[in-house]
């Protein structure tokens, strides 16, 4: 599992965004940054911004990128700003779902998100359950009882970029809601 890290950037969040995914296409791209504000990340921004004297954006990297980063910001026009406020590394990431649907289809949609999993990203904690209840055959959707329900809750947890992808995965699919991803650094 490559180990990612979580740099905190004083500087506007739009600006250094756009400058870094510019950066990186100039560099032939090769490089993945996550923004901690575009995918789900919680993030205490009062507290940073306080500790940090303004705002801070979180930016998350494969580790084999650092020097690269650093690079990236100490070559920015100096009317950006942009000062690197601390350094993190992130021991794994986590978020929490839950789920419920009267649709076999969007069931299927689950399912197929939750067995295909990113590399070093798995489900821990996950209770589903499949009800099938043939009186209730011929109701409508809307309707408060359903013929088929499917529901269930658990935790993704795993490497960084996984828990961005599988995140984004299922938080696509109607009837599925997904919290926001924790981070725990290593210490």
């Amino acid at each position: 599992m490559a180990s990612y890290l979580e740099f905190l950037v004083h500087g506007d969040d739009h600006e250094l965004a756009a400058y870094l995914r510019g950066f990186a296409a100039g560099k032939g791209g090769a490089v993945r940054l996550i923004f901690a504000h575009d995918a789900g990340f919680r993030i205490k921004a009062l507290r940073e911004r306080i500790k940090h004297h303004g705002e801070v954006v979180h930016v998350m990297i494969d580790g084999a990128h650092r020097a690269w980063l650093r690079d990236a910001l100490e070559s920015a026009a100096p009317r950006y700003r942009f000062e690197i406020k601390g350094e993190r590394k992130i021991e794994r990431a986590y978020f929490h779902f839950k789920f419920e649907t009267p649709s076999r289809k969007v069931a299927e949609s689950i399912k197929q998100a939750l067995t295909a999993l990113p590399a070093g990203v798995a489900v821990t904690d996950y209770a589903p359950e499949e009800i099938v209840d043939p009186k209730a055959k011929g109701t409508e959707v809307y309707s408060p009882v359903h013929e088929y329900v499917f529901r269930g809750q658990g935790v993704v947890e795993g490497a960084v970029p996984g828990i961005v992808d599988a995140r984004a995965a299922l938080a696509a699919i109607e009837f599925t809601d997904c919290d926001e991803i924790h981070v725990h650094h290593a210490a």
